[in-house]
């Protein structure tokens, strides 16, 4: 086993059946503050550091007024792996910042973004003629000036439904607004009476719901969204289902391969919650 595998493979198994609830290690919190130390910033914790991470973890540091501590948060069998969460991060986060990712689907806090531009390059693309494509530049200059969205912004989708719903829901509106709503909306600065912030969520369910406009925006924002990758799902998943194919590739090509794959299927999903739309 060379020195990178050996280190790949760190982790921490339990040698007997573990309860919910079970201390794995405790540190006084008198051992983590000095004299010239008043809070505690970055530390390294001794044996938790060990811990390996995954979305479904079975354990996690918990912050008491006397110790840091980790914790069993459900029972572990003997001879099982100990799973720290290092945060709810997609694999675009995990790759970047520890050098790994998850297998699909054991990812749950997987996500996908669309540019805020490639919507509003989706809006121009159904605009049907140069009036209208006027109308589009003007309520994207008015979503700029409420700080809505911006050239470097993005919209995060996860599992479940979009993680930036108020961004998207607001940049929806807009540009599916009749010319009489968005002057009103002018005039009255992004303000409305019936704003109800209950209703500020978008689930994959509420996605299928929207008014057909809006849905009709986001199929084809997707779509652009999924021409931005070099190959397509069916050829990322021919590859994770060939045990051949997937075992040539590196273990960083396998990475992004899981990353991709989780981010496409993100996107395919909102493809079938605004489908018939078009």
């Amino acid at each position: 086993m060379s020195r990178q595998d050996a280190v790949w493979q760190y982790g921490m198994l339990t040698r007997e059946d573990l309860p919910a609830g079970e201390v794995i290690c405790s540190i006084p919190r008198s051992a983590l503050l000095s004299q010239h130390t008043t809070r505690i910033r970055a530390l390294m914790v001794p044996v938790a550091d060990l811990l390996n991470h995954v979305a479904q973890h079975n354990a996690q540091l918990e912050f008491t007024p006397d110790c840091l501590r980790m914790v069993t948060t459900r029972p572990v069998a003997a001879g099982h792996e100990l799973f720290n969460t290092y945060g709810e991060m997609g694999n675009w986060q995990l790759l970047h910042m520890y050098g790994f990712s998850e297998p699909h689907p054991n990812n749950s806090n997987e996500t996908a973004d669309i540019r805020m531009l490639t919507l509003q390059q989706a809006a121009l693309l159904g605009a049907a003629s140069e009036e209208e494509k006027a109308r589009v530049q003007e309520r994207w200059a008015v979503l700029c000036q409420m700080d809505v969205v911006g050239e470097e912004g993005a919209f995060v989708f996860g599992c479940d439904g979009a993680l930036t719903e108020d961004e998207l829901r607001t940049s929806l509106k807009v540009l599916c607004m009749s010319p009489e709503e968005f002057d009103e909306y002018k005039e009255n600065e992004g303000w409305e009476e019936d704003d109800d912030e209950e209703e500020e969520t978008l689930s994959n369910q509420e996605i299928s719901q929207l008014p057909p406009a809006w849905r009709r925006l986001l199929h084809l924002s997707a779509e652009l969204a999924l021409r931005g990758y070099a190959s397509d799902l069916g050829s990322d998943q021919a590859v994770l289902e060939n045990e051949a194919a997937y075992t040539k590739l590196s273990r960083r090509e396998q990475y992004s391969l899981h990353v991709r794959y989780g981010q496409k299927r993100i996107l395919h999903q909102l493809l079938e919650r605004t489908a018939g739309t078009l």
